[in-house]
Parts: structure tokens; sequence; C-alpha cells
């Protein structure tokens, strides 16, 4: 081989590697801006912003969650998020693990049909205060975003609960082992013992 060839394949090589590196280096990263999150430096915990959304107002958070409901008026649009915890790339996780809810509010119309229920959403901003609503039968005081930065996740992310009916397999039966030989005593003696 002649040493062009290896300069070449050894070019090649460090391409792939860069490629590779990048790719993973991209989809890794978080999805807002360095300058949000470091403004949002120390994060506040979400169960102490629901209990006294007003002490932190003016503070710069960033939240994300599953949409409940996308509202719009001639101000902007608010959304209901159910609140969950986000990973290292700001995406929400299970929204089982939630501590809450809140409202995003931003001076953009956000149609409903794209900003559906249980898309996940991520949210920069700063907490304005709060909004008292109801859930249910009881009150509920929402803490209230106003939106710097948002990101609404592929509809791959939306959260999609799965139930699994029992199926019974009339046919079933738990004793029966096709790798055993047909006269294993112990085979013949479970299924005759329960006949």
């Amino acid at each position: 081989m002649t040493s062009f060839n290896i300069n070449c394949w050894s070019k090649i090589i460090s391409l792939l590697f860069l490629l590779v590196t990048a790719g993973v280096v991209a989809g890794c990263a978080p999805v807002l801006s360095r300058q949000l999150r470091d403004e949002a430096e120390p994060p506040i915990p979400f169960q102490e912003l629901l209990q006294s959304p007003d002490t932190y107002q003016g503070r710069v958070v960033i939240l994300g969650g599953y949409i409940l409901e996308t509202a719009n008026d001639a101000d902007g649009s608010i959304l209901t998020i159910l609140q969950a915890p986000l990973d290292s790339r700001n995406k929400p996780r299970s929204p089982d693990l939630t501590k809450g809810r809140f409202l995003v509010w931003t001076r953009k119309f956000l149609d409903p049909e794209i900003y559906s229920k249980d898309r996940a959403f991520t949210v920069g901003g700063k907490v304005t205060g709060s909004r008292q609503g109801s859930l249910g039968n009881r009150s509920y005081v929402y803490p209230v975003i106003e939106a710097q930065e948002i990101y609404l996740w592929s509809e791959k992310h939306k959260y999609v609960r799965l139930y699994y009916p029992y199926y019974y397999d009339p046919w079933y039966d738990p004793w029966y082992y096709p790798w055993y030989h047909p006269w294993y005593p112990y085979r013949h003696y479970q299924r005759h013992r329960h006949k």
C-alpha cells in the first residue's frame, strides 16, 4: 500500500469520526440557548415555585412537561402544562413524575392543532406571578411563566398511556414443556395430578 493510500484512508477515518462525534454532541445538546440557561441558574425546585410563585416573580426558570390545553386571545396564547422533570437536554421525562401544573403565556399565536394535548413541551422564561384557577371541584394556584424561549418536541415524544388487556388462552397448558421427553416422570406426574 502506498503512502498516498494510507494518508487518504486516515483522512477519511478522521472525517467520519468527526461527523459521528458532532452528531452525538448535537443529539445530546440542550434545546434552549446558553444565555437563558445561565440566567436560570441556580434552578428553582418546582415544588417551591408551586408553593409560593409570587416570591420568585422576575426570576428566570426552565420548566417542561406535557400540554393539557392551549387557549388563544387577542393578547397571545396561554398553555396549561402538566409539569414533568427535565433530563440533561431539557426534555420532559414521564408525566407520572409530575409535581403539579403551571401556565405559560406568550405574545405569539400558538395553533392548538400543533400545540396539542399531550405534546412534550419545554419553556424558558420569567415568573410573572400566579393565577387562581380551578382543578376539578377545588381551587388551584398556577405559577405563570412568560415565555422567552419555547421548544415543542416532535410527535414521537407525545405521551401515550398504553394498556394491555389480559388475554386468556384456553389451549395453554402450564405443565407442557416441549423440550422434555414425553415419558419424563415429573411432567407425567404433574399432568395427571390435576385431572
